[in-house]
């Protein structure tokens, strides 16, 4: 870069004013002499006017030759850089305020390394604003951060210095370092070393270092990557980077024995902190939340939000039963936890899936160990919600067809098994506790599904989900109901005590948006000459507070036809005990998060006798859901609890063996 700076004009013009009138005033004395001869004038004059002529013609060469060794000696004194050449009319003045204001770093070294100039962008990125540092070497001056860097330097320099040939710019190209200065402040630089060459071109006599501060480009740059990778809420990185990193995990574990785990985890009742306290609380329980999943990881696994309330965590390196200790750890703060915003205060739980995989797993298999794991996470949600369920998994199970093909294939399966009945159902005992409820003789079942599918028997948490994702529960739900009433309408004619059979069933959110469904019980009941009063239909109450007038709608037009209906899993905070009095319901099940360890817990004891006390005054019935054993049944009976229900009662059974168990109650 050549830098042409003009001089003031009263410093520039004088000498050159000097010089010419010298030479006026000598071509003035030989006109005078020529007028002198021509006129016949004094013969003294005519000799001694060349003689003034001479000499003034000397004073003016001489002044003009001092004039320009004087200039040119101060502009090579003062060119601190060495880019100003012998004639440019440049002022170091000038210029050394122009690099001193430059908006990058500039340091001139000499063979030696020592500084011979630094500009004021490069002592303040290296924290020395008030010091001089001419004659220091450049290592003392700039100190880098770690070991890398400063060989790299070293590596600049050391190659410019080596580089003799002008037209020779392979190595003068950008690096990027990592300053720590001596004020403790952290700086990336751009940087670049220019040889300066001597006068013949052939040595290098100088280097120029520039450096260009890329720090807050480099912090936006991150920051839109956080953005794009990263939930802005809680911190935790995204869907999108999680599937990355699991790809990176298998792809750096390809032939070797490693065993990682994969785990799904959905939030208990998190909905209804949100209908009830507004998204505000939301966002706080889930940022809570996340921190304290953090707290329970090692450093090597990674947790990601990859839902409104769904979480992952891929565990690699580990095997399944140090996954166990981590994930039961994880269970038991969230037991503990309340989490309390203004007036209200709730217990919220989280279903956790997990399974274990192994380095033969390629990268095209990570849909389906995510669709695993997710099926994984509902069977531990309907095995009663705030619990572990680990799936084992052979790896012939992990189809490596396309995502597509995948659901194509259990679309046609869920459909055909409706066609050719391949559900099963079962029913779950659910137990009177009180001896006035005991006299009325009702048999209350609630009734589960299972499907038959390649000579096995499948849970829920196996294919619901799929089914829920491809739209298919309204058609199941349809199927439960009309199996339920002609079963129950066969029962009703072999024995007249079978219509004390009371059925609850659950319905999914496509049959609560349903408006013909009611009409279709109605068929059903008429066709099947069942009491109305046997069936009750369950929906959770997530379900229900997400769609509150629908479901407001569905049961009163379903007790209208004369059954009943009931609210599962009710239990995330006392505030939505207000939807109890617009709901036309019987039975309220408190959630099993506050039932399992009751007997452990007097807060969770004191909250499911609050519960109970209040929903008897609206004349409905409670159902402890969970019940495990003797002492939490004892305790239940005690705070007048109405119904029971829990592997301590029964487990499920087959619809089939209902009047085996009537015969043995």
């Amino acid at each position: 870069m050549k830098i042409t700076i003009t001089q003031p004009k009263g410093q520039k013009f004088l000498p050159f004013a000097t010089i010419f009138l010298l030479i006026v005033l000598s071509i003035t004395l030989a006109t005078w002499q020529v007028y002198a001869v021509e006129a016949g004038g004094n013969s003294s004059v005519q000799i001694y006017l060349p003689l003034f002529q001479a000499v003034l013609m000397v004073l003016a060469i001489a002044l003009g030759l001092t004039f320009h060794s004087v200039r040119t000696a101060r502009i090579k004194s003062q060119d601190i850089m060495g880019l100003t050449h012998e004639g440019e009319g440049a002022s170091f003045k000038n210029t050394e305020a122009i690099l001193g204001e430059a908006g990058g770093g500039i340091i001139r070294i000499g063979s030696d390394y020592k500084i011979e100039y630094m500009n004021g962008t490069a002592l303040k990125y290296c924290g020395h604003e008030n010091r001089d540092v001419t004659g220091q070497s450049i290592y003392d001056i700039v100190q880098l951060q770690n070991t890398n860097d400063k060989e790299t330097l070293k590596k600049l320099l050391e190659q410019q210095f080596e580089n003799n040939k002008q037209e020779d710019k392979e190595k003068r190209e950008w690096v990027e370092l990592k300053l720590l200065n001596s004020s403790g402040e952290l700086h990336l630089l751009k940087v670049k070393a220019t040889p300066i060459y001597d006068e013949k071109g052939e040595t290098v006599r100088d280097i120029v270092v520039i450096m260009q501060d890329i720090t807050s480009d480099r912090q936006a740059m991150q920051k839109l990557f956080d953005q794009a990778s990263r939930d802005s809420l809680t911190g935790l990185i995204n869907r999108h980077s999680f599937q990355n990193y699991m790809e990176l995990v298998i792809a750096e574990s390809e032939g070797e024995n490693a065993q990682n785990v994969l785990v799904y985890m959905d939030l208990d009742h998190f909905k209804t902190v949100n209908d009830v306290c507004g998204h505000a609380a939301g966002d706080e329980l889930l940022r809570q939340i996340s921190e304290m999943f953090s707290k329970r990881l090692r450093s090597t696994d990674k947790l990601a939000r990859i839902g409104g309330d769904e979480f992952a965590i891929l565990l690699p390196q580990c095997n399944i039963k140090i996954a166990t200790l981590i994930l039961n750890r994880i269970l038991d703060d969230v037991r503990n936890f309340r989490f309390i915003w203004r007036q209200n205060t709730f217990v919220v739980g989280v279903s956790i899936g997990a399974l274990e995989f192994d380095s033969g797993y390629r990268i095209a298999d990570i849909g389906h160990l995510m669709v695993a794991v997710d099926e994984a996470c509902y069977a531990a949600k309907k095995a009663g919600r705030n619990q572990l369920f680990i799936r084992e998994m052979e790896r012939h199970e992990i189809s490596l067809a396309s995502e597509t093909e995948h659901e194509d294939s259990w679309e046609s399966t869920l459909k055909h098994a409706i066609e050719k009945d391949e559900y099963e159902l079962y029913v779950q005992p659910v137990k009177a506790l009180s001896q006035e409820e005991n006299a009325e003789k009702i048999n209350f079942f609630e009734v589960l599904l299972r499907l038959k599918h390649e000579g096995k028997i499948l849970k829920p948490g196996s294919f619901i989900p799929t089914a829920e994702r491809l739209g298919l529960m309204g058609g199941v739900d349809r199927w439960v109901v009309s199996k339920i009433v002609e079963m129950a309408g066969v029962m009703n004619k072999k024995d007249k005590k079978a219509r004390n059979n009371l059925f609850s069933i659950n319905l999914s959110p496509d049959s609560i948006d349903d408006a013909e469904f009611p009409a279709f019980v109605k068929m059903l009941i008429k066709e099947h000459g069942v009491d109305a009063s046997q069936l009750c239909f369950e929906v959770s109450e997530s379900d229900a507070l997400a769609n509150f007038s629908k479901v407001q709608s569905l049961f009163a037009e379903l007790v209208a036809l004369g059954c009943c209906g009931s609210l599962d899993d009710f239990g995330s905070g006392f505030s939505s005990l207000n939807y109890l009095r617009e709901l036309p319901i019987k039975y309220l099940k408190v959630d099993g998060t506050f039932v399992r360890k009751m007997s452990e817990n007097s807060v969770d004891a004191a909250m499911v006798e609050a519960v109970n006390s209040v929903v008897q005054t609206m004349d409905i019935f409670t159902v402890a859901e969970s019940v495990e054993d003797e002492k939490t049944a004892g305790l239940l009976a005690k705070m007048g609890v109405d119904y029971g229900q829990g592997y301590y009662y029964s487990r499920p059974m087959p619809m089939a063996d209902i009047d085996d168990y009537r015969t043995a109650a």
